[in-house]
């Protein structure tokens, strides 16, 4: 089976299992876009403590909303941190009419935004959806933005003459977030290429030689061993910037004692908050984005797994203890294929 027939056969096998048209792109390599998550700076937060009762059911809505957008946007929780700071100063989470004399111009709505500047129509505008769909859309054509403070992140978009006003929403947005989000895996797919890893070496039909545990001793450990693709993997997270792992254990179960498994730790045990949360979040994005070029078989994160069968599902913890290291909520785990074989005997089962 040549490559090129290779990837339709992959693709019509991928829309069997119902994957979205992003992730087929993704899997496939192919597109301009980028799968991160936006990972949190250190934030200019006023020090003031949040408190999300003070918002009212209408508030809260229009937050949900915000929150649901991002979602949908794909730019994680510090993207939805962004937004919802910057509703919270320009309307106080309220979608405001045409003031007249009383307004700043013509702005509209919860973000006021202005029909004269672009944004869009009065009665589009008059949307929070459709205003939050905005702002994501223009914050994501700022570079770095996932690395900014937020006050620089949120004025690169509004272009405010208050511009450290934001800051002090900087907290109550964050608990609003965490209060009322997902808690996904998010995926920003404007910043990295897809496919940034270097693919690992595969048979000239396409498919994945079988490997044997060959690589001794295991360089991350010191002892064992690694297949080949696991070594591969080893060198392309570390030319990505990420935690060194830890691969071959001794276990009486999974993928670690036959070299096909590594843990990137992002904590030192406890469980990921905060900025080492969002790291591993995009951690997880990377792995997903690259799980094609590199022969991953799975990856599990924070109570969840992804499988190219199932993607993003909750993780049972079938052997894990009831603590951050079983249920993977201290480091990012990834395992490699053996082969194609079992690989496309499940898929195929799947498809039938």
């Amino acid at each position: 089976m040549t490559k090129a027939i290779l990837g339709i056969v992959t693709i019509v096998i991928l829309a069997c299992l119902g994957l979205p048209m992003l992730l087929l792109s993704a899997v496939m390599g192919g597109g301009s876009g980028a799968c991160t998550v936006a990972t949190t700076p250190s934030t200019d937060t006023s020090g003031q403590p949040a408190d999300t009762t003070k918002w009212d059911t209408n508030q809260i809505n229009i937050a949900v909303t915000i929150i649901e957008v991002g979602v949908t946007k794909g730019v994680g929780s510090w993207g939805q941190t962004i937004a919802l700071a910057v509703a919270m100063q320009e309307s106080g989470l309220r979608n405001l009419p045409y003031l007249g004399a009383d307004n700043d111009h013509d702005s509209i709505g919860v973000f006021q935004q202005r029909p004269s500047q672009g944004w869009g129509t009065p009665e589009q505008l008059a949307d929070p959806a459709y205003q939050a769909g905005k702002f994501y859309d223009k914050l994501k054509t700022i570079t770095g933005w996932q690395t900014m403070p937020l006050t620089e992140a949120a004025q690169a978009v509004q272009v405010s003459a208050y511009p450290d006003a934001y800051a002090k929403w900087t907290n109550d947005a964050i608990a609003l977030v965490d209060q009322y989000g997902a808690g996904e895996i998010g995926l920003d797919c404007s910043a990295m290429p897809f496919g940034s890893a270097e693919p690992a070496p595969r048979n000239p039909d396409g498919s994945w030689p079988e490997e044997t545990c060959s690589i001794i001793p295991d360089p991350t450990t010191g002892t064992g061993c690694l297949t080949p693709r696991t070594l591969h993997l080893v060198q392309q997270t570390t030319a990505a910037g990420w935690p060194k792992p830890s691969c071959y254990r001794v276990d009486d179960h999974g993928e670690h004692p036959k070299g096909r498994a590594c843990d990137f730790m992002m904590t030192s045990g406890g469980e990921a908050t905060g900025a080492q949360k969002a790291r591993g979040d995009a951690m997880a994005a990377w792995a997903v984005a690259n799980a094609d070029r590199l022969g991953i078989k799975y990856v599990i994160w924070f109570r969840m797994i992804w499988t190219p069968e199932q993607r993003w599902h909750a993780y049972d913890n079938p052997y894990g203890s009831d603590d951050p290291s079983g249920w993977h909520t201290n480091h990012v785990h990834i395992s490699m294929y053996y082969s194609d074989k079992i690989a496309y005997a499940l898929i195929c089962s799947i498809c039938r």
